[in-house]
């Protein structure tokens, strides 16, 4: 083979290659939130992870996901460095403004974790009874995952319409995992956290224990950047799609921890 004839096929092998590459769906979300996205053996895993990459096939796209810091999801939306937002992404007003959001595709609340010896908070029925006994608590030590609903209750936010606690004290861990060690450890007294992530905690630490009552009543759903409105109708239709034949809660079944 001359010299031309193989530029010549190598211009034509790009070519194809170029023609049949895949375009990107970039998604961002932080995968210490198990079940909803977490790392297991280098691979990403959870019920956004499965959500996501039936939207990409549903739209013949490959699905490129960037892990990040929570509280960058939504940064990274906004400014069109990723497509997407799957992160157990609360609906909120304060999001809305700068990020559009899908349908829902699950209800969630936030719970407290506790050290299961502590008897203060032994017999709690409702919520009100959680709110009164953080309340009534002198210098307590709350743990909360920054940037997270969990946050904004714990420290107060009248965007979010959260009242706080005032006579507590708020710290902020770049995740759950890292809150309830600290609990553990007696560096803090509880975790307030999204309920299923609280699940999987207490199944993974023992001395944890959930108060299995909810203080917030939240709907997650997929950020979109705001300039891609047909991108979101698409979404949409997926979720409603995945709604309708079962497979949302199948996904879901299978990561639920009771």
């Amino acid at each position: 083979m001359n010299f031309r004839i193989l530029i010549v096929s190598l211009i034509a092998v790009i070519a194809f290659i170029g023609c049949n590459k895949k375009d990107t769906l970039v998604m961002a979300t932080s995968a210490n939130f198990a079940p909803f996205e977490y790392i297991d053996g280098g691979e990403f895993k959870g019920i956004d992870i499965e959500i996501a990459q039936r939207i990409a096939k549903d739209l013949d796209k490959e699905l490129v996901i960037k892990d990040m810091e929570f509280d960058s999801v939504v940064q990274s939306i906004s400014s069109n460095n990723a497509d997407i937002g799957i992160s157990g992404l609360t609906i909120n007003n304060t999001r809305m403004q700068v990020i559009d959001f899908s349908d829902t595709y699950f209800s969630a609340s936030q719970m407290i974790i506790t050290r299961d010896n502590d008897a203060r908070f032994a017999n709690l029925k409702t919520k009100e009874d959680v709110v009164k006994t953080i309340n009534s608590l002198e210098n307590l030590k709350i743990g909360a995952q920054v940037g997270t609903t969990g946050e904004f209750y714990a420290k107060g936010d009248k965007d979010w319409g959260f009242d706080g606690f005032p006579k507590a004290q708020t710290l902020s861990f770049t995740n759950g995992a890292m809150a309830v060690t600290a609990m553990l450890n007696n560096q803090i007294d509880i975790v307030i956290i999204d309920e299923m992530p609280a699940r999987v905690l207490v199944q993974t630490n023992k001395g944890a224990k959930l108060i299995d009552i909810s203080l917030t009543d939240e709907k997650y759903a997929i950020g979109v950047n705001k300039n891609k409105k047909d991108l979101l109708d698409n979404i949409n239709a997926i979720l409603k799609k995945m709604q309708e034949d079962g497979s949302m809660q199948a996904i879901i079944n299978k990561y639920y921890a009771q």
